[in-house]
């Protein structure tokens, strides 16, 4: 679980592999109790992360964009789309982000010019990443429930590791990359 919450930490700060990673292994070879507490880890962690992002950009907002657009995936362009769709729906943004894949950083990055009460953020934070974690868990759980009676542990391994790789083909393809 240390892992995870590196993770979701590091994910929610400058790395660009999401937490849903571990959490779904967790969920496949684990079953739903582990990948559900992989998801509330990874969610308090990333929360964290997001209130680093908030004091960082804070502080040195130039020198995070640059950062940020230096990450795959991530341009200005998209930078601002987020911005000033944290600017109009606020922490409901962040929901509907982390199902459309706009990187959760990017909201955190976005509030630190609008957001006076950081324990609110934080809140808001878990309240915006909870679902996704816990949908994943829930989905990968229930995959590795039925997949790990009828195929072998490397087979399910490599089909783990498929379904990451084509995730993210698709996902930066779609992002320009």
């Amino acid at each position: 679980m240390l892992l995870v919450a590196i993770w979701a930490f590091a994910e929610a700060t400058v790395f660009f592999i999401v937490a849903d990673v571990p959490i779904s292994a967790i969920g496949l070879a684990g079953g739903l109790r582990a990948s559900a507490r992989a998801a509330l880890i990874a969610t308090l962690s990333a929360a964290l992360g997001g209130l680093v992002v908030l004091g960082w950009t804070g502080h040195f907002p130039n020198f995070y964009r640059a950062l940020l657009a230096q990450l795959p995936g991530i341009s200005p362009a998209l930078i601002d789309s987020t911005a000033s769709d944290y600017a109009t729906h606020g922490w409901t943004a962040m929901l509907t982000g982390a199902f459309g894949g706009t990187p959760y950083k990017l909201y955190a990055a976005a509030a630190a010019g609008q957001v006076t009460n950081a324990f609110a953020f934080f809140v808001a934070s878990l309240a915006a990443r909870l679902p996704r974690f816990l949908l994943v868990a829930a989905l990968s759980s229930w995959l590795g429930k039925h997949l790990r009676t009828r195929i072998s542990r490397t087979i399910l391994a490599g089909l783990f590791l498929g379904f990451w790789l084509l995730f993210y083909i698709a996902y930066f393809a779609a992002m320009g990359i």
